[in-house]
């Protein structure tokens, strides 16, 4: 699982959802969380890099991203959750700048696929207070807009949620463009 967990974040990366150290991925495996390294360019990370926690928290090997708290929290709260993506995808974060509701689909892959959109008010990066907001915001959607930071999804599996974070990106692509052109 950790070539997977390495594989899927270095794609993320050249996908743009990622950039440099930003962002972070994380699987659960029983009582413990395979998760991305602190720090280090996303785009070159390896296998041995990625840290293991146990559900509370305690470091068994490596070190783990500011957001362990949100990773783990969305797990202890949603026990049907296997993996956790949180990227920062720049056309979704445009149009959450710009005040874009997310429950208004413009395409019907947007309402298949991702469902409802979560939306998360601006809390600070890593901490307690935005790990709840997430969790929280999790219990009705698979997808969660993080204002002024990024985007959260989570899914089954890695493939699941790594789906969802690129919809989404593609989708906030082709409204950004839309409104670019005034069609919507």
């Amino acid at each position: 699982m950790r070539k997977a967990l390495a594989r899927y974040t270095r794609f993320l990366a050249r996908e743009g959802l990622i950039s440099g150290s930003e962002g972070n991925l994380s699987v659960r495996e029983g009582e413990k969380i395979l998760i991305t390294p602190s720090g280090g360019l996303k785009a070159e990370l390896s296998p041995e890099e990625i840290c293991e926690v146990d559900l509370s928290g305690r470091v068994l090997s490596g070190r783990p991203t500011s957001e362990l708290p949100m990773h783990l929290e969305i797990y202890r709260r949603h026990p049907g959750v296997r993996a956790v993506v949180h990227t920062h995808p720049p056309y979704t974060l445009a149009l959450s700048l710009a005040g874009h509701d997310f429950g208004e689909h413009l395409l019907y892959e947007g309402e298949i696929l991702l469902g409802e959109v979560a939306r998360v008010p601006p809390k600070p990066p890593g901490t307690r207070e935005l790990a709840e907001a997430v969790a929280c915001a999790l219990a009705k959607a698979r997808v969660a807009v993080l204002e002024r930071h990024g985007a959260v999804s989570v899914g089954r599996d890695l493939p699941e949620a790594v789906n969802l974070a690129l919809v989404l990106e593609k989708v906030s692509r082709v409204t950004y463009l839309a409104r670019l052109l005034r069609r919507f």
